[in-house]
């Protein structure tokens, strides 16, 4: 059972694991919490799916900014992979708080947007260090891969939610503007082919000067230069929302393969959506480190 996996005595994990906490609790006012009373031996009541680790106390952004930072240096001493990796998710689990306490705090320098945005190449990242579909991959590779597509989903996800009112805006614009040059746009293969002959042409016949032609062609090439961006930005965001289902799938199909781990992880946390808050997203998955840290060996 992966629970039972350390080798440490209930003892000596008693001993540091309190003296872990004593210490969390007085500088960052952390605290257990159960459903159930803590029993004597602490030691082994971690290792079991009654133990819940959950912060006491609200921050702001610039708290959660800097323990992240704190977090990636660690991982970057780091030379072993898999820990290495693990710590870059724990890294990108207080950058998602950040980005959290930035939509609900006074305005920052940095958007949200952008914080999840480098958040998800940050995993993306730790990820490339162990490929959990290697044949040499264990299960606690799978399960931190599950992870971080469930972080990637509800990332994507929240991203899209952000910059939905701008994707509706440019989705009216454009639809109003193939509505207005409809012939224009059919056409416009054969018209930018032929389009320096037909000037020429103009220009020889008729009695309008060149310096109005030329004026009339630089406002319409910038006024396509600002559809086509127009394009691009929708585009890049409506592609959030098929990147949050592309990653949720791959989590489903991980999860499948380690049953066990997911059920006893919903079954103490509650499962997750692609509606949950990024709280829950963080707290989810701050538990299954946990276990995964347990069961790796890396307490």
């Amino acid at each position: 059972m992966w629970r039972k996996a350390s080798t440490l005595t209930p003892t000596a994990i008693n001993f540091a694991i309190v003296n872990h906490f004593k210490h969390l609790k007085k500088i960052h006012g952390w605290r257990l919490q159960s459903c159930k009373m803590i029993p004597a031996d602490l030691g082994l009541f971690l290792m079991t799916k009654h133990f819940d680790l959950y912060f006491s106390t609200q921050h702001n952004a610039d708290y959660y900014m800097q323990e992240a930072k704190r977090k990636k240096h660690k991982a970057d001493a780091m030379v072993e992979k898999f820990g290495k990796a693990v710590n870059y998710i724990d890294a990108a689990l207080s950058f998602i708080e950040c980005g959290n306490e930035m939509e609900h705090g006074p305005l920052e320098a940095k958007s949200p947007y952008m914080m999840y945005s480098e958040t998800v190449e940050l995993i993306r990242y730790a990820m490339r260090l162990k490929i959990h579909s290697d044949v040499t991959a264990t299960q606690a590779d799978k399960q931190l891969a599950a992870l971080c597509y469930r972080c990637l989903a509800l990332l994507y996800w929240r991203m899209f939610r952000l910059k939905r009112d701008s994707a509706v805006k440019y989705s009216k614009a454009l639809i109003d503007y193939f509505k207005c040059n409809r012939k224009e746009v059919l056409t416009s293969g054969i018209a930018h082919t032929n389009m320096h002959q037909k000037e020429l042409n103009t220009h020889q016949y008729c009695s309008c000067p060149l310096k109005l032609k030329y004026t009339r062609h630089c406002c319409n090439f910038r006024k396509k230069q600002r559809i086509h961006q127009l394009a691009a930005n929708h585009v890049n965001i409506t592609n959030s929302i098929l990147y949050s289902y592309d990653y949720w799938e791959m989590a489903d199909k991980l999860t499948k393969e380690n049953k066990e781990f997911f059920h006893d992880l919903d079954t103490q946390m509650g499962p997750i959506t692609l509606q949950s808050s990024m709280k829950q997203l963080v707290r989810y998955t701050q538990q299954g480190l946990h276990w995964i840290r347990i069961s790796s060996h890396m307490l």
